[in-house]
């Protein structure tokens, strides 16, 4: 698919759901607990009509997001069905990483080839205060499980002045000792983050470029505008910002939530509605090709409009 600007969508984010088994402070208020119309929520055969149609369409990367997509029972089936009857190159999931190790063999039987793994911070102490209830132990485990299966395996990161921002040196250890793409996430004011920006907030592209014995080289997928390697590292490190060297004019996905919506930018607040189009394949061809049109150019056309979802809700 061609969207307004002759970008070629080809990535589809789909969210299965908001139930995560983690609380973390930036995610969601304490005592939330997730809600929502059950009539709303999609089937399994209704997420496989419409990967098989996106398909059709062009989009040939697909990421299973949540909430945690690991929550989610019939996720494996959901992963072979898109690499075995739809074409779909590449498969991957973002988790928080707490279930990974005793689910990852299945997942990447079923044909999962890549996982992102959220760890914000390499202390046990700090991990269980971010994150309310999480063990730290299990996310490591998961992402030696990853790498002893030979999946793709990213590390995300969101950077929090005061925070983690001491441990970044720390992080970059991981991807010099491995095979790894770790990426930096600045923050946003969305969700519970807003709250946090102000005092939260760093920019993490300018201490990139200011590090020693780091050298910058061009990026070759969507996601980063540039990598960064430091000399014999194993991995690599990337910057995700909507503020510094954005790269929202090479964007190429658009995202589905688990209620049926489609948001064209993940932090946009336009949603538009397909759940009256699942099951009729030519009137569901139609609409996503007119709403395509509408995708943003670049964060500067929807700064003003931040969705009103919390982020285990993107």
């Amino acid at each position: 698919m061609k969207d307004g600007f002759n970008r070629d969508i080809d990535c589809l984010n789909i969210s299965l759901t908001n139930i995560c088994d983690l609380k973390c402070t930036y995610c969601m208020p304490y005592n939330y607990k997730p809600t929502y119309n059950t009539s709303r929520v999609l089937s399994v055969d209704d997420y496989k009509f419409i990967i098989k149609s996106m398909s059709e369409l062009g989009i040939r990367k697909i990421e299973f997001i949540g909430g945690e997509p690991l929550l989610y029972p019939n996720l494996a089936d959901l992963i072979y069905y898109a690499k075995n009857y739809c074409n779909i190159e590449e498969v991957s999931i973002t988790t928080n990483g707490i279930k990974f190790a005793e689910q990852g063999a299945k997942l990447k039987n079923a044909g999962l080839d890549k996982v992102n793994i959220q760890i914000n911070s390499l202390k046990e102490y700090k991990y269980e205060s971010l994150t309310r209830v999480g063990n730290l132990g299990l996310v490591l485990k998961s992402f030696s499980t990853a790498l002893n299966l030979n999946i793709d395996t990213n590390i995300d990161t969101l950077i929090i002045n005061n925070f983690n921002d001491d441990e970044i040196y720390d992080f970059i250890q991981l991807a010099n000792n491995f095979p790894i793409t770790l990426r930096f996430f600045e923050m946003m004011y969305v969700g519970q983050l807003e709250g946090l920006f102000d005092e939260g907030y760093l920019n993490v592209v300018d201490i990139m470029n200011n590090m020693d014995n780091m050298t910058k080289i061009k990026s070759y997928d969507k996601v980063c505008r540039y990598y960064y390697k430091t000399p014999n590292s194993r991995g690599k490190i990337g910057v995700v910002s909507r503020f510094n060297d954005a790269n929202c004019w090479s964007c190429n996905n658009i995202t589905l939530s688990y209620d049926g919506k489609i948001r064209l930018c993940r932090y946009e607040n336009k949603e538009y509605d397909i759940l009256n189009f699942i099951n009729k394949p030519l009137t569901f061809s139609e609409v996503m090709k007119d709403i395509i049109n509408y995708k943003p150019k670049d964060f500067n056309e929807i700064k003003n409009n931040i969705t009103c979802r919390n982020i285990n809700e993107l």
